[in-house]
């Protein structure tokens, strides 16, 4: 991606059935599917990430992009898109704040 500002990204985070507000900072890409991203409120590994369209049941996928979060330490983490390469360029490109 080639932007000026980092992308921001408003999204949910999944665990143990609940759901929670999030907002995330993407700050450097680390391979074609992963980035490293300052997330609040905190998030843990194996977390997983909704940014976009937050309903479960939509019909169209391409108002949303899934994540795992890979790793975490403090308020960055490691993020494991469900896209990669250009596919993923597109979406954040779509999504940010």
């Amino acid at each position: 991606m080639t932007m000026t500002e980092p992308p921001r990204l408003a999204g949910l985070r999944f665990r143990r059935g609940e759901s929670v507000r999030i907002e995330a900072i993407l700050l450097e890409r680390l391979d074609d599917a992963r980035w490293r991203a300052r997330i609040r409120p905190a998030v843990a590994t194996g977390d997983r990430l909704r940014f976009g369209e937050s309903r479960e049941s939509m019909a169209c996928l391409l108002g949303f992009v899934d994540a795992d979060v890979a790793a975490q330490s403090g308020e960055e983490a490691a993020l494991a898109f469900h896209f990669a390469g250009a596919a993923l360029d597109e979406a954040l490109e779509r999504l940010r704040r």
